[in-house]
């Protein structure tokens, strides 16, 4: 998610991480450099080398103004780094002369702005006051954020081994002492040949780093891609079995030119925009990160209590930040337990397929009918935008990219908390019984029975194939005994839904099962039953008629602008032979199917104001009407009342008295089905 509109887009398992105390950070000289004015490590270079006077035709001023010459001529950094320079610095002066000037070059002003080092510090503090960073920087600027911090200085660096120990500022590369005159025992890592004893020959570095992201998630901060500390600490480490993991750069730049400067190294790149060559989006955004992790409880709460504007009020990264806190069970919970809840409409949020659903007016039968892009009122600031579609292109359809968020997907932290009431079970009550939900998404149907009596979520319903059984009996406990004056509209919407999705069609496997199983053994009353079965109409949702966003949340609500109901009728397949002896049972299971569809279409009509489908049944003889067309003739209604009067032929064929108790049984009040067969 992203902290500000223009900051750049944290990754949630890197937020999730640091909630666990599980990230390191590790601080370069862009640290020192933003607020504080400290120089990066070219800027010290040459600091040094006008302080210890090195001449004109000094190797390593050469090498200083080459470097500085070629980065302006290419415009990349990087290509001759200064340890290099140090490295030949050494050849002319004392390293203790040299680690002198470096010490005095980076002494800050008595008034020196430290709240970048605050902020990096309130991050790396765990939520049982552990701090967990790591530096290459030789200042003390942390040091002087708080006193009494634990400092950690090579040879001695913390044994990971032991949980506990790893609390406080690991200065990897050395410290200035508290005068700023020199170094502390034990120098700088300067020179080419210090980083080969540190992170090759003597390996120390290498080793503590490999023992980091080996338990914990890493985050450069301050850091070029080609800077010194990074070609050391990620090369190295490149040559070992595997690649370095979970490990996060903050680079300036576009996305994809961020993203190539650091995948060789394993890294992934956390990009923003850099300003006038400041770093005010990369600030911002880890102040306000700060700020989360000072008081994440808070945090969550201002969030919650912003998404009660409704997701079409907010902006995109706003809508991520509500996404990012119901991604974990924690943040789930609060988000259910609000009150007031959070509006419906949140689930066009929640649910990719309504955020890239495709366009369409609003109300179309009025004089102006609004045209609406599901898309520009519920994106992510992380979703890929669709292709547009114009209002009058009725074909082109819009695809949901496979990696879209889905808030009803089981994610990451839904699958480490999993218990045996989460699976299918192989005999037993789990074994005919759907498994529970994970935690975070029981939370999430809490929130959905809390506003099943807002319009936006029976819609919303509508659109799914079905929800889980727990959820359906939740909401229907909540509207029966928890919420007062719910409209009767929506009651009879969401009951109409659980009886679609109770009563799902066995579809073309329950036909195959059907064929095969009679071709074995033969026909008995159990393959009437599921034939007639297969028959059965039943009621089912129509979404294509749907507006593209829910209806507002208006005084008297329409049950048509909520679901739009239709009976649904099996698809013709290859006919079955029935034999002669089961024709009787088979006519007797379809008629009863015919007297529920009758029910069925009857119902519908009083919801409907027309009863369509039971004024257009075909002719029984094709004659009477021959423009009728035979797709008419064998689907929907049409298609069951004439493979019905197929049978019924044979029957008067075969036994004319059977034929006539049948036909006894036919309902006589009906003038649409049964007496179109009369």
């Amino acid at each position: 998610m992203r902290f500000l509109e223009n900051g750049p887009w944290i990754p949630d398992a890197l937020l999730t991480a640091r909630d666990a105390g599980r990230v390191v950070f590790f601080c370069g000289a862009g640290v020192s450099r933003e607020r504080a004015g400290l120089p990066d490590f070219l800027g010290l270079a040459k600091t040094v080398i006008e302080k210890l006077g090195a001449s004109a035709g000094s190797p390593a001023r050469r090498l200083l103004n080459a470097a500085q010459g070629i980065d302006e001529c290419v415009g990349v950094e990087g290509l001759i780094s200064a340890d290099r320079v140090f490295g030949l610095l050494e050849r002319e002066f004392l390293t203790c002369d040299i680690e002198s000037e470096v010490a005095k070059a980076l002494q800050p002003p008595h008034d020196v702005d430290l709240s970048a080092h605050r902020i990096l510090l309130d991050l790396a503090t765990t939520p049982e006051d552990k701090v967990r960073l790591a530096t290459t920087n030789f200042d003390r600027l942390f040091d002087a954020c708080h006193d009494g911090l634990q400092t950690w200085k090579a040879p001695r660096l913390p044994d990971l081994s032991r949980h506990d120990e790893m609390d406080g500022i690991v200065y990897l590369h050395g410290r200035t002492n508290s005068d700023y005159r020199a170094s502390e025992d034990g120098g700088f890592v300067l020179s080419s040949a210090q980083f080969g004893r540190a992170y090759l020959a003597e390996g120390w570095a290498t080793r503590f780093f490999k023992e980091i992201i080996a338990r914990h998630v890493v985050v450069f901060v301050g850091y070029g891609a080609d800077d010194p500390p990074v070609h050391y600490l990620l090369e190295a480490l490149n040559q070992q079995e595997g690649q370095a993991s979970e490990i996060y750069a903050f680079q300036s730049g576009a996305p994809d030119e961020a993203a190539a400067k650091w995948r060789h190294k394993g890294v992934e790149a956390i990009a923003y925009l850099e300003e006038n060559g400041r770093h005010n989006a990369l600030w911002n955004t880890l102040a306000a990160w700060a700020e989360r992790a000072n008081a994440p409880d808070k945090w969550c709460q201002s969030i919650i209590e912003h998404a009660g504007k409704g997701p079409a009020n907010l902006q995109p990264h706003e809508r991520s930040q509500v996404a990012h806190v119901i991604s974990t069970p924690g943040g789930a919970e609060k988000f259910s337990n609000s009150e007031p809840p959070p509006p419906a409409e949140w689930l066009c949020v929640f649910d990719p397929a309504r955020r890239y659903a495709k366009p369409g007016h609003m109300d179309i039968f009025s004089e102006n009918p609004l045209f609406v892009d599901p898309f520009q009122l519920y994106k992510l600031d992380s979703d890929v935008a669709p292709n547009k579609i114009s209002p009058d292109d009725h074909d082109t359809k819009r695809e949901i990219p496979k990696d879209a968020w889905d808030a009803f997907a089981a994610n990451p932290s839904d699958r480490q908390n999993l218990k045996n009431e989460n699976f299918p079970a192989f005999r037993g009550y789990g074994s005919v019984h759907i498994p529970r939900l994970p935690s975070r998404l029981t939370r999430m149907s809490d929130w959905l029975a809390n506003v099943a009596d807002q319009p936006a979520a029976v819609w919303w319903a509508a659109h799914q194939d079905g929800l889980h059984p727990d959820v359906q009996s939740w909401i229907s406990h909540t509207l029966q005994h928890r919420k007062k004056d719910v409209s009767p509209v929506i009651r009879q919407a969401w009951g109409y839904l659980f009886e679609v999705w109770k009563k799902k069609p066995d579809g073309d496997l329950g036909w195959y099962e059907l064929q095969e199983a009679t071709k074995k053994d033969g026909w008995d009353n159990r393959a009437i039953r599921k034939y007639a079965a297969l028959h059965r109409p039943c009621l089912k949702v129509e979404s294509f008629l749907s507006e593209p966003k829910p209806p507002e949340g208006k005084e008297e609500i329409r049950f048509q602008e909520l679901v739009s109901l239709k009976v649904g009728y099996p698809k013709p397949h290859h006919r079955m032979n029935i034999p002669d002896e089961w024709l009787v049972s088979a006519i007797r299971g379809l008629r009863k199917n015919l007297e529920h569809a009758l029910l069925l279409e009857t119902e519908l009509a009083g919801l409907h104001g027309h009863d369509y489908e039971l004024r257009h049944i075909s002719p029984i003889v094709l004659d009477d009407k021959p423009n009728i067309d035979d797709h008419q003739r064998t689907h929907e209604l049409s298609g069951s009342v004439l493979s019905f009067a197929s049978l019924f032929e044979r029957l008067m064929e075969l036994d004319i008295a059977s034929a006539r108790r049948e036909f006894a049984a036919w309902p006589v009040e009906d003038d649409t089905i049964f007496a179109r067969l009369r």
